[in-house]
């Protein structure tokens, strides 16, 4: 089964994470808060899942994604990671207890 995004793009729904390299803007964040290491710059400068199925679905790309860029088809995701950013941010200015995480 593949849908349209809104870039009218087929994206194959059986793959449970994509980025789109047309909306991707490069900013790393993605690669930063995966907690596996999935996303990869590639040769475009652009970002990539090449083993999706090694993806949790935590979902802390997607929701960091500043543009959007990320598909997520999240079955069994926990989303413990939906606010690294700014867990992140606590952690650094000592403000904030970034808990434990139950996807690593």
């Amino acid at each position: 089964m593949e849908f349209t995004n809104i870039i009218n793009e087929n994206i194959d729904m059986n793959v449970k994470i994509y980025i789109n390299e047309n909306i991707c803007i490069s900013c790393g964040i993605c690669e930063e808060v995966c907690p596996f290491g999935l996303p990869e710059r590639n040769s475009k400068n652009k970002y990539e899942i090449t083993r999706p199925d090694l993806c949790t679905e935590c979902s802390a790309c997607s929701r960091n994604c500043p543009v959007e860029a990320i598909f997520l088809k999240e079955v069994k995701g926990c989303g413990c990671l939906w606010d690294v950013k700014r867990r992140n941010k606590s952690k650094l200015d000592g403000n904030g207890d970034c808990g434990d995480s139950c996807c690593g």
